[in-house]
């Protein structure tokens, strides 16, 4: 229980508040720091339970989104925010759509 909390801490004040902001920029919000922090949480809450190996995905997708020297090599940060929110939720939508 203490594990899930403080990853879920961890996940959420780095990968989350991070992938928050992009997100809230990319669709011309401007952010508060309570959304973006509470955006942060959420996006933490769905990784929190996952594999290592979705982590894993989420942070290195994470990172070169917010590279912006990769984007000079045909990297689209749509498509990779698209790619990252795919690797999130699908498990998830997966998971409903066949119970």
């Amino acid at each position: 229980m203490i594990k899930t909390v403080i990853l879920g801490l961890i996940l959420g004040c780095t990968l989350g508040v991070a992938l928050a902001g992009e997100i809230f920029m990319r669709i011309g919000m401007q952010p508060t720091t309570f959304l973006v922090v509470l955006a942060g949480l959420f996006i933490a809450a769905l990784l929190v339970n996952r594999g290592i190996a979705v982590v894993a995905a989420a942070i290195a997708l994470t990172t070169t989104i917010l590279q912006p020297g990769l984007m000079t090599y045909g990297f689209d940060r749509d498509l990779l925010l698209v790619a990252l929110l795919l690797t999130v939720l699908y498990p998830i939508v997966s998971r409903i759509m066949h119970s």
